[in-house]
């Protein structure tokens, strides 16, 4: 054989080589990942950190359950909220809670309690639930809990 030959079929076999590696990459990399994976910068089962990156955070007495959703491997459940007292932001009146509890086996929240709510900005859904801790009725232990945590910069503010 000779060597362009020999030359054509090794870059061929090493060419293979690679392809066949990418391909197992990809393979192995593709069951890694699931549907209704989310990746959050902060623990959203902690009340400070939740509350520093919220864009309102607000006590809201549960109206009524409105509906749930399902979305491929994704559920979320909407609720209208009034509006009782804002730390944080700018909401006001009554307002939809779309949640999506991380675990299956979240509670759905109580019509008549009344929660602390740390959301995102308003979108077309209504304001998204971010605190993925314990959802129970507020008391005067938790509602100081949240003053104190929204009382602290949010992220990025105070930064040069």
């Amino acid at each position: 054989m000779s060597r362009k030959a020999t030359a054509l079929v090794a870059g061929g076999v090493v060419a293979g080589a690679l392809a066949l590696g990418g391909w197992s990459g990809y393979r192995y990399l593709e069951g890694q990942v699931s549907s209704g994976c989310v990746l959050r910068v902060y623990d959203a089962t902690s009340v400070v950190d939740t509350a520093s990156y919220a864009e309102n955070v607000f006590t809201g007495r549960v109206v009524a359950f409105v509906e749930r959703r399902v979305d491929e491997s994704w559920t979320t459940d909407v609720y209208r909220v009034d509006v009782v007292s804002v730390l944080r932001g700018d909401v006001r009146g009554a307002v939809l809670v779309p949640f999506a509890p991380d675990e299956a086996s979240a509670r759905r929240l109580v019509d008549g309690e009344t929660y602390v709510f740390a959301t995102q900005p308003k979108d077309a859904d209504g304001y998204w639930l971010m605190f993925q801790g314990e959802m129970k009725p507020v008391d005067d232990g938790e509602l100081l809990l949240w003053k104190a945590a929204v009382a602290l910069p949010r992220e990025g503010e105070g930064e040069s």
